[in-house]
């Protein structure tokens, strides 16, 4: 069962498309190597929104999401299994439209540097797949 204390009326997503979400958040908040404050802020935000599983607290899956994320630094190949991973895990268009303007809006945070840009369309690119 999903919690949700936002009163906002975000979709209801399956709890692997939230995991997933999270996961595209923390990738874009390590490309470019600088974490602004809003961007620590985002992610807690969008959950708040979107609800988590209670079987699972945020607060146990976040460290492994972040060392996920952290792990593609650099890694091309490694960038493209964890986009894969995360497309494969958004089965619903709208949970595709919501992690591509998510992401898009954590980056425009700070200013989108290129780094995040080319990640953007990255992200674009795997989930129209």
């Amino acid at each position: 069962m999903a919690t949700r204390s936002s009163k906002d009326s975000a979709p209801t997503f399956t709890q692997p498309e939230r995991e997933a979400i999270v996961d595209l958040l923390h990738l874009c908040i390590y490309a470019d190597a600088h974490i602004g404050i809003k961007e620590g802020d985002a992610v807690p935000k969008v959950v708040d929104a979107i609800g988590w599983d209670t079987k699972l607290s945020f607060s146990a899956y976040e460290p492994r999401s972040i060392a996920s994320a952290r792990a593609c630094l650099g890694r091309e190949a490694a960038t493209k299994e964890f986009l894969q991973r995360a497309a494969a895990r958004l089965t619903s268009k709208e949970a595709r439209a919501f992690a591509i303007a998510k992401c898009t809006a954590l980056t425009a945070a700070d200013g989108t540097h290129q780094k995040e840009a080319s990640l953007i369309f990255r992200i674009k690119e795997a989930l129209r797949a």
